[in-house]
């Protein structure tokens, strides 16, 4: 907002709105004086509604033709309708009329910034700064909010830390600097920031929300609960608190909990098909399966589309032995999303136990492909060739997976036990001793999978001696 226009009188400034908004209606003409047009162009812009912004500024520059601040205002609305060449050359053609006026700066480094010229807007918004400005904490908040926009995270930051420092008590201040380090993956600067806005007003649901999403996403699900309790308080009908509640139960291991928060949250939104979802997981992972599959049948009757039901009713059917309807749903859910790897995974998967090999190959290739670090998928894949007998095959499966996942025990473990059972003593001793380096806590992994292990004296010696230097 130009300064000027600040300083007019609220009931002036109330005034001359109507009468705007009544010329306007009855398509007669008013004079208004400088400080009026600048209030009434702000009052628009503020509230989104450009055209009557561009109306007020014509009409202003039709009674002061000489004033370079509606020139500013102009420029702004053309930045609002996109015009930002236009705006610019305004903007260049008012500084050579007046070269202190830190709007024009101001506005100028927003056009630039919109037009991904960051050093630009840089200048310009720091050019701004070198002069007078009152309520600098909310120039630099402005300045912020408009890198943060144009995804410059680091430049909001850096802005936004600059007006809390010129007025730690700006509330919005701290809230956007808890939400940018929270996008900039600085997480306990976010919830640091959090907690400054939640000291000067802890009645904020919004703020409680949010500090238990970046709880959430550090894994501290119990503090994460506590939050959204804190939100769900102050707004017991707020639905993203019940959802996300919900949630993080549900991480937590909390199924029980997490099921009745799903359902607290399904009388208020019986449509969310995700919810759904994330309900018959937590029975899934209760083995209640039964309650898991209506759940996912309820999904499936909301959004015929969405995979993850799909999936989830043929993860059911195939614990249940019921291969025919499990890879129905597999296929199913992998014609919504043919870029799931853990969907042909699983449809591999049952190729395999239908002894269909051709098929099984191409599922786990196009799973391995699309993740090359999932770990369950390779050893699946080296699995169905174990299980036919084509020990080298497997092999050479787990060998390819090696090359990219070069520090993961499991598929040293498993490529151990396979090289034991080709008798190829010496190299199942180094892979051995490669995953004892990389994880020695799971060596486990090679006796349950391959019990005959443990009467191996090369690997009862490895064993010996890396268990001595874990003492």
């Amino acid at each position: 907002m130009n300064e000027n226009a600040r300083d007019f009188e609220e009931d002036d400034f109330q005034e001359a709105i109507a009468r705007f908004n009544k010329m306007v209606e009855e398509e007669t003409f008013s004079y208004f004086d400088v400080f009026e047009v600048e209030g009434i162009i702000d009052h628009f812009l503020e509230d989104g509604r450009i055209e009557l912004a561009r109306l007020a500024v014509e009409t202003g520059q039709k009674l002061h033709p000489a004033a370079v601040s509606i020139q500013i205002y102009e420029a702004q609305v053309l930045m609002h309708e996109g015009k930002l060449e236009e705006c610019l050359e305004l903007l260049n053609f008012a500084e050579k009329i007046e070269t202190g006026n830190p709007d024009l700066f101001l506005t100028k480094g927003a056009a630039l910034n919109l037009m991904g010229d960051v050093g630009a807007a840089i200048k310009a918004y720091e050019h701004a700064l070198k002069m007078p400005i009152d309520e600098l904490d909310e120039t630099l908040y402005n300045i912020g909010i408009s890198f943060g926009q144009a995804g410059e995270t680091h430049l909001a930051i850096k802005y936004l830390e600059k007006a809390h420092h010129n007025n730690p008590e700006n509330e919005i201040v701290l809230y956007e600097l808890g939400y940018y380090y929270d996008r900039d993956l600085q997480f306990e600067n976010s919830i640091t920031f959090y907690n400054k806005y939640l000291d000067i007003d802890p009645f904020n649901h919004s703020v409680w929300y949010n500090i238990g999403i970046t709880y959430n996403r550090i894994g501290l699900f119990g503090k994460a609960i506590e939050a959204y309790d804190f939100a769900l308080a102050l707004n017991e009908e707020f639905l993203h608190a019940h959802f996300n509640k919900a949630n993080a139960l549900a991480n937590n291991n909390q199924f029980q909990e997490a099921i009745d928060c799903y359902n607290e949250y399904l009388l208020l939104d019986k449509k969310n098909d995700d919810a759904y979802c994330y309900l018959a997981e937590c029975y899934l992972n209760s083995d209640r399966f039964n309650e898991a599959l209506v759940n996912y049948q309820k999904a499936i009757r909301l959004n015929d589309n969405n995979s993850s039901a799909w999936y989830g009713s043929g993860l059911i059917m195939w614990s249940e032995g019921k291969l025919a309807e499990a890879q129905t749903f597999f296929k199913k859910a992998i014609n919504i999303e043919d870029d799931n790897a853990d969907f042909w995974s699983m449809n591999a998967r049952v190729h395999a136990e239908f002894n269909e090999i051709k098929e099984a190959v191409a599922s786990f290739e196009m799973a391995s492909t699309l993740d090359p670090e999932n770990i369950d998928n390779w050893l699946s894949y080296s699995e169905m060739y174990y299980d036919l007998n084509d020990t080298d095959k497997a092999i050479k499966i787990l060998k390819t997976a090696t090359k990219t996942n070069k520090s993961n025990a499991y598929l040293d473990y498993r490529l151990t036990a396979y090289l034991l059972d080709k008798n190829e003593e010496l190299e199942a001793a180094c892979h051995f001793e490669r995953a004892l380096k990389i994880d020695y806590s799971k060596n486990s992994e090679l006796f349950e999978f391959y019990p005959e292990a443990l009467k191996i004296e090369s690997i009862k010696k490895l064993i010996s001696q890396y268990q001595s230097t874990k003492l």
